[in-house]
């Protein structure tokens, strides 16, 4: 069983097109090997009245969520803490529009051989298009990662993509301590600290298309995965991550 997470906040207007977009391919490729978990992050609009919708009309589709925005890590967390054996792959909502949705299946083999496989930009075999100032951010970012976490060797920790097995993940989120967009470091560098092998396999991407849209603010998000580091890395060395 593939549990697919896509959490959301605020997302009304393409909420519909774009987790039927998932759900559509899934069912041709994996019919019956698959549910859709749509969590909602705390939305104040009518994102969750969308997703109920869907919800309705496909039994493989199942809405779960809060009422105060938390952030990514915590909505996967939480979906996550709803599931119950196989795989979990979470992606932001958009995937459709911003990758070939067969990747799904690249990390769905993958995970049959490692517990966590990363979606990434940025291997040679990867085709990228961003915007310029994400990118910015961007490598930014992945210097200082480099920097703070020279094990890692992850080419792009903060991927809104992500595979794992179930089991290791539920285990990984009770020693998780980020909430929001650094939680996607922080859980490369649990994986790290208790020895499990992390993937990568490369992936096309392109948010440089008309329906873009993202939940990321620049400025302030890209200095609270700034500071998110630093935690993680202090909570590194305090040993607070052994499993």
């Amino acid at each position: 069983m593939i549990h697919f997470v896509i959490p959301f906040y605020n997302n009304e207007t393409g909420l519909a097109e774009n987790a039927g977009a998932i759900k559509a391919f899934l069912a041709k490729e994996l019919p019956g090997e698959f549910e859709i978990v749509l969590c909602d992050d705390g939305s104040t609009d009518g994102s969750l009245a969308a997703a109920r919708n869907l919800e309705r009309s496909h039994p493989d589709v199942r809405v779960v969520g809060y009422a105060a925005n938390r952030g990514r890590g915590y909505a996967v967390r939480f979906a996550a803490s709803s599931c119950s054996g196989g795989q979990l792959i979470f992606s932001d909502l958009d995937l459709s529009r911003t990758t070939d949705l067969k990747h799904i299946l690249d990390m769905k083999d993958r995970l049959k051989d490692v517990p966590v496989v990363v979606g990434s930009r940025f291997l040679r075999a990867s085709t990228t298009r961003r915007i310029w100032r994400r990118d910015m951010i961007g490598r930014a970012h992945r210097f200082f990662v480099r920097l703070f976490f020279p094990g890692l060797k992850i080419k792009d920790p903060d991927a809104g993509f992500k595979g794992f097995d179930l089991n290791w993940l539920q285990k990984m989120g009770r020693a998780s301590l980020m909430d929001r967009w650094s939680w996607d470091l922080e859980i490369l560098v649990i994986a790290r600290a208790n020895g499990l092998p992390i993937a990568e396999i490369p992936i096309d991407w392109n948010e440089r298309h008309s329906a873009y849209a993202s939940s990321v603010k620049i400025i302030r998000d890209g200095w609270e995965e700034f500071r998110g580091m630093f935690r993680i890395r202090q909570s590194l060395r305090k040993g607070r991550y052994g499993l």
